[in-house]
């Protein structure tokens, strides 16, 4: 019956990166959603070490990372976000924006570079109009709180 099962998914065809950005942005839904507390999850490794990295430079303080990188927010109350574009990088990269906007705000667009992990898709970097790569930022910062250290 197991082995059936094991079977049954692994024939299910894999999640696109459009409905990969949909599910994570669906999961906001909950209040105490944050992909930052499973970010395995979420984020490519490169980007997880850094995000990791980043809270173990900080020691129990605010460092770089001082809020939700895919929300773009610390609250995500009032969050409305719509994928409205995605391009295929080959079969393992993707393109996705993202339209985020809250009930009080303007809306943004936020660019998320995809890469296809065996576990499937994940995070691999976040570009907004304040901030063009959000993996870059906080490596600097990283290399930063390191030679302080």
């Amino acid at each position: 019956m197991m082995l059936l099962a094991l079977l049954a998914a692994e024939a299910q065809p894999a999640q696109t990166p459009r409905a990969y950005m949909e599910r994570i942005y669906a999961s906001y839904r909950s209040a105490n959603f944050s992909p930052v507390n499973h970010p395995e999850l979420y984020f490519a490794p490169r980007l997880r070490a850094a995000i990791a990295e980043d809270a173990r430079l900080a020691k129990g303080e605010v460092g770089y990372v001082d809020g939700d990188p895919v929300c773009q927010c610390q609250d995500a109350a009032g969050l409305h976000a719509r994928v409205i574009r995605v391009a295929s990088r080959g079969s393992a990269k993707a393109l996705a924006e993202v339209l985020i906007d809250f009930t009080d705000s303007t809306a943004r667009r936020v660019k998320f570079s995809l890469v296809r992990t065996r576990a499937g898709w994940r995070i691999a970097d976040i570009s907004s109009a304040d901030e063009p790569s959000f993996l870059h930022g906080i490596e600097a910062a990283n290399r930063k709180a390191r030679a302080r250290h």
